[in-house]
Formats: C-alpha cells, sequence, structure tokens
C-alpha cells in the first residue's frame, strides 16, 4: 500500500544550507556537544560517581559545606510538626524517636533525610519494628544495588536494583546488607524487600527515571573551575611574596661571592657595590580576579538554589528589596522541595506505618488523617511583615490559624497562652 501523503517526505522538501540553523540549539557548533539520549539513563550511570564527589568536597571545600548546610536548613528548618485535631497523639509522634539506635530526634531523622538527597539524590529507609515499637532506619542509597540488573520478560524488569512489573509499578527493591566500603561487608549479595517494606525517595526530572542524582550535579564542573583559579592564585600570590632581584654590575664582579643560589626572602637586605643597580621583580596581578570568583559563586548559588549572600555571606551593596526578592525566590524552591520529598516522600508514610503499629498495639484508637505545620522562616524585617499580617486579617483575607501556624506554632497552643496571659497594659489605651 502507498504511503497516503509521499511529498510530505520527499527530498524536495528539504531545508537548504542557509536554513540549517534555523534551530541553533540543535546546531552542529554547540560547544562541547553535552547532549543525551536518555538523560534517565545518564543519571542511572553517574549517580554513584556524583555522590563520591559531593561527599568528598562536602568534607574538604568550605563553599560546598556551605550550600549543604543551608540547604538542609532552608528544607528542614527547626523541624516539620504533626498537627492533628488529637493533640496527646501528636506529642508522641513529635517527640519520638523512630530510629534503630532511639538516638534520632524526628527533627534529627529528617534533617539526616535531606542531607541524604543532597549527597546522593535519594533516600533509602526501611519500615521496622524492634520491640513491638516502629522504626526508620536510613540506610546509604548505593545499598539499593545498582548491579541488579535483569529482564524478566512478562513479569517485568529490575533496573539498578528496582524491581516493576510490565505495567511500570514498582514491586520491590534489591538491598544490600552492608553500604559499600563497610568494613564488615563481606556479604555482597542483595536481598529483594517488598516496595510497602521501603521509603525510595528522590526528585524525578525525566519520564523514566528509576534513581536519583545529587541536585549539585551541575555544581561539580563550577567548583572545579573555581579550585583551579583559587590555587593559581595562591601560587602568584606566593610568588609576589618573595623578594626577585635582580642585580646588573657594569664590572661583571659577582655581589654573592660565588654562591649560585643565594637566599633572597622578604626582608632580606642585599649589599650592591657602587655602580651596580638592583631591581625588585614583581609578579603578574591579577585585578579582575574578585569580580571572576563572583561570577562562579553566583552560579554555584544558582544551581544549588540558594541565594549568593547566603551561600558565602558576602552582604556588600545588597538592599533590603533586593535581599528579600532573592531570599522568597530561594524559600519557594525550599518550600516545593519540602513538601516533594520530606513530607510527601517521607514522613507522610513514616506517620501512616507508625500510626498503623499504634492502633494494632492497643496504644491509640483515634482515626486521622496527617497535616503538618512547617517551620516559619526567619523575618527580614519584621515590623513590616507584622504590618502586611494585621492588613491581611483585617481584610479577611487571612485567619488568625494561618498566620499562627505559618509561624511554626499550633493554634491550638497559642490560643490557649493568650486566654491565660492577662491583657497588656498599653499607656493611652484603654483596657
Amino acid at each position: 500500500m502507498a504511503f497516503p501523503f509521499p511529498r510530505l517526505f520527499s527530498r524536495t522538501n528539504k531545508p537548504s544550507a542557509k536554513h540549517d540553523r534555523a534551530v541553533n540549539a540543535a546546531s552542529a557548533k554547540w560547544p562541547d556537544d553535552p547532549r543525551s539520549l536518555a538523560a534517565a539513563v545518564d543519571i542511572r550511570q553517574a549517580g554513584q560517581t556524583v555522590a563520591q564527589r559531593v561527599a568528598g568536597l562536602y568534607l574538604n571545600d568550605p563553599v560546598v559545606r556551605s550550600a549543604v548546610n543551608l540547604i538542609v536548613s532552608q528544607i528542614v528548618g527547626s523541624g516539620i510538626r504533626l498537627n492533628t485535631p488529637d493533640q496527646a497523639l501528636d506529642e508522641r509522634f513529635n517527640a519520638g524517636r523512630f530510629d534503630p539506635s532511639g538516638r534520632l530526634s524526628i527533627t534529627a531523622l529528617q534533617r539526616a533525610a535531606i542531607r541524604s538527597w543532597i549527597m546522593s539524590g535519594e533516600i533509602l529507609g526501611l519500615h521496622r519494628v524492634i520491640d513491638g515499637r516502629y522504626a526508620f532506619q536510613l540506610l546509604d542509597p548505593e545499598q539499593l544495588d545498582r548491579s541488579k540488573n535483569e529482564d524478566r520478560g512478562e513479569a517485568g524488569a529490575i533496573v539498578a536494583g528496582v524491581d516493576r512489573d510490565r505495567r511500570g509499578v514498582i514491586t520491590g527493591y534489591w538491598i544490600l546488607p552492608n553500604s559499600p566500603g563497610d568494613p564488615f561487608a563481606s556479604n555482597t549479595q542483595s536481598y529483594r524487600f517488598d516496595a510497602s517494606e521501603v521509603v525510595h525517595v528522590f526528585e524525578a526530572e525525566f519520564v523514566g527515571q528509576g534513581r536519583g542524582i545529587s541536585p549539585l550535579v551541575a555544581v561539580l564542573p563550577v567548583l572545579n573551575q573555581a579550585s583551579i583559579a583559587i590555587e593559581a592564585r595562591l601560587k602568584q600570590l606566593q610568588v609576589s611574596a618573595m623578594l626577585t632581584v635582580i642585580l646588573t654590575s657594569p664590572d661583571g664582579a659577582d655581589a654573592f661571592d660565588g654562591n649560585p643560589n643565594p637566599s633572597l626572602e622578604p626582608g632580606a637586605m642585599v649589599r650592591v657595590r657602587p655602580g651596580e643597580q638592583a631591581e625588585v621583580v614583581n609578579g603578574p596581578q591579577s585585578p579582575d580576579f574578585n569580580a571572576f570568583m563572583k561570577v562562579l559563586y553566583r552560579q554555584i548559588a544558582a544551581a544549588a538554589g540558594v541565594t549568593y549572600e547566603d551561600l558565602i555571606g558576602d552582604l556588600e551593596g545588597v538592599n533590603y528589596s533586593s535581599f528579600r526578592g532573592g531570599a522568597l525566590t530561594a524559600r519557594r524552591k525550599a518550600e516545593a522541595l519540602r513538601k516533594v520529598l520530606l513530607i510527601e516522600g517521607v514522613l507522610d508514610p513514616v506517620f501512616k506505618r507508625w500510626h498503623a503499629i499504634e492502633k494494632l498495639a492497643g496504644r491509640t484508637r483515634a482515626e486521622v488523617e496527617p497535616s503538618w505545620i512547617e517551620p516559619a522562616w526567619p523575618q527580614i524585617d519584621p515590623e513590616k511583615e507584622a504590618a502586611g499580617e494585621i492588613a491581611l486579617l483585617t481584610a479577611r483575607l487571612k485567619s488568625r490559624k494561618e498566620i499562627i501556624e505559618a509561624r511554626g506554632r499550633e493554634f491550638e497552643t497559642v490560643s490557649a497562652e493568650i486566654e491565660a496571659d492577662p491583657a497588656p497594659t498599653i499607656p493611652g489605651v484603654a483596657a
């Protein structure tokens, strides 16, 4: 059967040479040609190497350490707390220590989970029951066996340790008993855990993505450039600190008495004979070094989703409006990640499993759905922000409950405190 529209794809429709670059992003002259046929595959293959490099830089590079701690603080803050109509239930959960050792508070567990995501791009954990109590065990994401790949035909496939059926539904995970590098990791065989027993969280950026990658992946090349620039600058400063002298003698006499390598140090005094000249040689200067480094650090801050001022601590030339604008943008990014990764990804499943076990054990009979109070952001200008909240409250565009909970407090607790607190006496205002 002939194709019904032969002329649509005939050679006569081939674009002429002058139109070859109509889409510049597809030009053959694209610098470095960083193309990807399947980003999900690239992430799966590069995730471990990127995680190792981020961890190494976190231990050695002050900018990376600052970026990681800043992202953790923005997403977790002082911790997200359960807020349901059952205050007794809330108190028990918020005071819980759910790691197997019972050492980490719920806030510390949240910080550890987000730090794992920043380093590896993934959060991996197991639901467990220890001595009749619920426990949530955080694992090294590399314990999810990347080498476990198997085509099971009609039954589905295992890719990088993630077991899916033929419809794409995740049914299980293949997990190693020890993290890579563990001194007692003699068993390299992974074991299958049902998907309901595992919490595996990452930010899905591409269709078909089954594993995560550190959000600092785009930062690493820029950090490498910054490291090279700083090292070159240090070498330049070392050369400039040396006293390099060229002696010119009209009669060819040796001012150093035959010493081929005289010691010339900062503060040294060189005696010259009459008629000899001494010229001090200084190393080359880089007047634009600070501006160049600021460009690099701004790129790092943009990729990390934080402000340059927070990352470096440089507030030179910053006014209230620009600082507030940058801070609000960073907050929106952090709030979105908090919602997807921490609340929906970790806290919701942790609470539901904990609540189910508490009900089975007879320690609660409450039927509740989890809601959460998120930590308040630091105020940039408390007086202006308070005036804005009052205006919204007066116009009935916000409720007292919304305002109080946005500040990280429980509405019921604050209301009870206000009722118990005597009204303040304000000069000139009748009681």
